[in-house]
């Protein structure tokens, strides 16, 4: 597990990992409201296929305080279920499809705003 992970400028330094599980947090804005980066995976068999896999939970956590005292955490988080038998390139086109997909404004407004 590498020490420390940049995103979004906020430095996410290790707090502690074991084995499917690793958490790494900010406490530049304050002891309080940290940012945490959680990353978690564990073997899965598809009930339907009966394929094994590796599935991984990527979470992002931003710890805050409004101006009457009271804490709220806004979070977003991944689940990717990779099969045994995805190839490089299933999974990193997948990714990607994911990637461009959160990074378009458009689509996060329309799935936030109007999914049910």
């Amino acid at each position: 597990m590498n020490a420390s992970l940049t995103f979004n400028s906020i430095v996410h330094d290790k707090s502690f990992d074991e084995k499917g599980l690793g958490v790494r947090q900010s406490t530049a804005r304050g002891i309080n409201i940290p940012d945490v980066l959680t990353v978690r995976n564990q073997g899965y068999v598809d009930s339907a296929t009966k394929i094994a896999g590796q599935r991984y939970t990527a979470r992002v956590d931003r710890h805050n305080v409004d101006a009457n005292g009271t804490p709220y955490v806004t979070s977003f988080y991944v689940v990717a279920a990779i099969p045994v038998l995805a190839t490089s390139t299933d999974v990193s086109t997948s990714l990607a499809t994911f990637k461009a997909a959160v990074a378009d404004a458009d689509f996060l407004a329309d799935v936030l705003n109007s999914e049910v």
